[in-house]
């Protein structure tokens, strides 16, 4: 029997030399965005802490709010970077970062406790404030806000408050202000009712909010015209981590121009700045907004 042999002949040596080398020419051009798309995405780890509207637990246990919903469009937005939410105690979120257990912290000010610890801040990208609260009450009126030596206070364990001097520390806040610390500002508008305490200080963002879930509850309490403190949020990163700051800014920028950073925001109240009147009564400041 005599065994056949069959040649065998390569379909790229049948291609004329110039296909060839146009052919070799995209496969080179193209290589960098192959090997590209075929790397992993960087994971991210993001600081998240109990922050209402911003970070807040629901009845499941589970993380919700502005941050959780920013996280997430950071990752449909692009294919580079996967960020990934990680819990931390907001009265140890300093230690956390400075031991690597997260790398990036949303609506975070470098002015709430992180002097001396090396980050990179981003460019602010929206502006809030905290307000005093108060049972409405009658005869009660924007005066009972003008001194509060006098009053028992309301806050949340480990957060920076003007009145203050931005001094977090529980001791401090207990014998000055005879301070009562809880964890959430649901929490603390109980404790009001209850009138454990005086006046909570928190967001103007978590008041409009809560206001609108809770349209009666407008009736219910007296909220001050003065600020305690005014604040812009920022993006705090690790140095040298990737992204930078100026990456998270791009980012930010895009999500603003293509509209889904407001779209993100509005649901809780929050707008764009420029859509506000900065014509603000004397002692006033301008509402929450979208830098």
């Amino acid at each position: 029997m005599v065994k056949q042999s069959y040649k065998v002949t390569s379909p790229f040596r049948q291609i004329s030399a110039s296909r060839r080398i146009m052919l070799w020419l995209a496969l080179y051009l193209l290589s960098p965005q192959l090997l590209a798309s075929a790397q992993p995405e960087a994971q991210v780890k993001v600081g998240i802490y109990p922050y209402p509207p911003y970070v807040e637990q629901n009845e499941q246990g589970e993380y919700e709010g502005i941050a959780i919903s920013l996280i997430q469009l950071l990752n449909e937005h692009q294919s580079h970077y996967q960020f990934v939410p990680v819990p931390i105690s907001p009265k140890r979120r300093y230690q956390a970062f400075t031991m690597g257990d997260y790398d990036v912290i949303f609506f975070e000010n470098p002015a709430w406790g992180w002097q001396g610890i090396p980050i990179e801040i981003s460019r602010p990208y929206q502006t809030d404030g905290e307000v005093y609260v108060a049972l409405a009450e009658q005869g009660r009126d924007q005066q009972y806000f003008a001194d509060l030596s006098d009053k028992r206070m309301i806050g949340i364990l480990g957060f920076h408050y003007g009145f203050a001097a931005f001094n977090a520390d529980e001791q401090f806040l207990r014998q000055n202000f005879q301070m009562i610390l809880s964890w959430t500002n649901e929490k603390n508008l109980s404790l009001l009712r209850e009138r454990h305490g005086d006046i909570a200080v928190m967001s103007k963002a978590f008041l409009h909010r809560f206001f609108k879930d809770n349209p009666g509850a407008r009736e219910e309490f007296l909220v001050s015209d003065r600020y305690d403190q005014r604040y812009q949020h920022s993006a705090l990163i690790r140095p040298g981590f990737m992204p930078g700051a100026k990456e998270i800014n791009q980012l930010m920028d895009e999500l603003k121009s293509n509209g889904k950073l407001l779209e993100l925001f509005r649901p809780y109240g929050i707008r764009e700045c420029s859509e506000i009147s900065l014509d603000a009564q004397p002692g006033q400041m301008q509402d929450v907004c979208l830098e």
